[in-house]
């Protein structure tokens, strides 16, 4: 039977703004303990970690002289060390990574807890996940070239695999499994002045004092030309009261008739039943949906002409050349999205 185990890092949680009490929230019930390397930094971080009986603290100092981001993959090596230590000597136990700014769905617990059974019975030793990268909004998700789409978040701990530059992904890993389970990054979503001071202070961790100024006024202006897709799929519950607290959307209004063409049987009947309508009425050709509807109808397998009329501007995945295709499902949320349909919670 497999053992799941959580670890990570943090340092200036509450400073920052950052969604990780959500994340650990959203960690927990997959886990038996969760490894956390913190700095206590200049802020109450460490209090609001020990209100969480599953986290053992790994007491550590950031080392601030190290560039390009590599004191964090130091702080997660310290975190997964830390859990080897406990717990590495097991053949069938994982450890799951997640960021203070990415948090899990339980929509995806099932997913993910068969998918690693499966990834153990393949001789796998790493699990990939995908990505939402939220940006600004809670409901905009970044798309651009420059996002990646999916990343390890998932390790066998009886490995030499370890995180490696920035932490963004990890090394040493022999073969990689997968998984549709989605990491929600909200990284980029966070109170306007707490996001500049992080983008501030980390930019410190990559950049020279001389360049930091110059690379963030770049980063600004490229930022003005992120591609985003409109999501508006259901969130991890655990995020609803700081969705709220933003004053972002946490659920479209229920709209009175949802017209679909295609075919209804490519989808999941419990993604279906989450479709927030009073009425779903599925058609085999647009011509057989109402004109006075045909604005806001969702042509789930757009045509050339379709597209170039921008009747319907969904992608079928991230822009990046490393992404894989979007489930059905997913393609599903994005493209009644842009039509203003949402999900129930």
């Amino acid at each position: 039977m497999i053992k799941l185990f959580g670890f990570t890092l943090l340092r200036n949680g509450v400073k920052y703004d950052y969604s990780f009490k959500e994340s650990l929230q959203s960690l927990a019930p997959l886990v038996e303990k969760i490894y956390l390397a913190l700095d206590r930094g200049d802020d109450t971080t460490e209090e609001e970690i020990k209100k969480f009986p599953f986290v053992k603290i790994i007491p550590s100092v950031w080392d601030m002289s190290l560039k390009k981001g590599l004191v964090l993959s130091v702080e997660t090596n310290i975190a997964l060390e830390a859990l080897r230590a406990d717990q590495g000597i097991e053949e069938n136990a994982w450890g799951i990574y997640l960021q203070a700014d990415e948090v899990l769905h339980p929509d995806d617990y099932e997913i993910l807890k068969n998918d690693i059974e499966k990834a153990q019975a393949e001789g796998c030793d790493a699990i990939s996940f995908r990505y939402l990268h939220f940006w600004l909004t809670h409901h905009h998700l970044a798309i651009s070239k420059k996002w990646y789409p999916n990343e390890i978040r998932a390790i066998k701990l009886k490995s030499p695999i370890e995180s490696w530059g920035d932490a963004q992904g990890f090394r040493n890993y022999k073969k990689i499994f997968y998984t549709e389970a989605r990491i929600f990054h909200y990284g980029h979503v966070r109170e306007k002045n707490s996001y500049k001071e992080k983008m501030h202070d980390m930019g410190k961790l990559y950049h020279s004092a001389e360049d930091l100024e110059k690379k963030l006024e770049k980063g600004f202006k490229d930022a003005r030309k992120n591609k985003c897709a409109l999501y508006f799929g259901t969130h991890p519950p655990v995020m609803k009261e700081r969705i709220l607290r933003m004053n972002d959307i946490w659920e479209l209004d229920k709209v009175e008739n949802a017209y679909f063409v295609g075919n209804s049987k490519k989808y999941s009947p419990e993604l279906l039943k989450k479709i927030k309508a009073g009425k779903v009425i599925w058609c085999e050709r647009k011509s057989d949906v109402p004109k006075d509807m045909r604005d806001k109808m969702v042509i789930t397998e757009p045509t050339y002409f379709d597209c170039l009329l921008k009747k319907s501007t969904v992608p079928l995945k991230m822009k990046s050349k490393l992404a894989h295709p979007w489930s059905n499902d997913f393609r599903l949320i994005l493209q009644a999205s842009e039509k203003q349909i949402g999900f129930r919670a």
